[in-house]
């Protein structure tokens, strides 16, 4: 009875839990209808040479550093804190609750669909410099 108990620890500690998060690929078509429609144009620019917006233009956010691009508001101290570098992860991240991640941000737009985050990041991947 003892050596069942044993054996049976150690597949269930080897074993991955079923609520394991799994990885959400994202659609850069689907995302772009997602930041489109949730408003984030209103803030934040996507086409290159643009800086005229409340918030940082988007154009190569994938690998920058937060709180570095010049806006209207320019970074938050917080923001300029937080110094991330802006990956998929870091994103997903912060697109979850932007307040919370960053007291003091701006940005009030949040996504708590992680299929609407993955695909609205797969979009920015798409704007390169």
């Amino acid at each position: 009875m003892k050596l069942r108990l044993i054996l049976a620890s150690a597949a269930f500690a080897v074993t991955p839990p079923l609520f394991a998060q799994s990885v959400v690929k994202g659609d850069a078509a689907k995302g772009q209808e997602v930041f489109m429609a949730s408003g984030c144009p209103a803030c934040h620019s996507v086409l290159k040479d643009e800086t005229g917006k409340v918030g940082p233009n988007l154009v190569g956010v994938l690998g920058r550093q937060a709180g570095t691009t010049p806006s209207l508001l320019g970074p938050s101290e917080n923001m300029k804190k937080y110094g991330v570098i802006w990956s998929a992860e870091t994103l997903d991240e912060f697109l979850t609750n932007p307040p919370a991640k960053v007291p003091g941000t701006a940005m009030a737009g949040i996504l708590t669909d992680p299929q609407q985050r993955a695909d609205v990041i797969a979009y920015l991947s798409t704007l390169k410099n």
